[in-house]
């Protein structure tokens, strides 16, 4: 006799929060963030798990210092 399925959760998932390069930010990852995640690892294939992450990380953080940056000599918003 099937194994009958079981019923859908009543509520959505959570979003993953993750580092974001696509955004450089840290929030809710969409498929957009995801595709540029794996877009991402793909290119780096040939180093070591370790060290694609390592990249992966120092240009998110790259990215979220370039934005404080900018804001910063922008001035205060109105």
């Amino acid at each position: 006799m099937p194994t009958p399925l079981a019923a859908a959760p009543a509520t959505a998932p959570a979003a993953v929060h993750a580092m974001c390069l696509l955004h450089g930010d840290y929030h809710p990852m969409t498929g957009r963030c995801w595709t540029a995640t794996a877009e991402f690892f793909f290119d780096r294939q040939d180093l070591p798990e370790h060290q694609a992450r390592d990249q992966y990380q120092l240009e998110v953080e790259r990215l979220m210092l370039d934005k404080h940056i900018r804001r910063h000599l922008a001035g205060p918003t109105p």
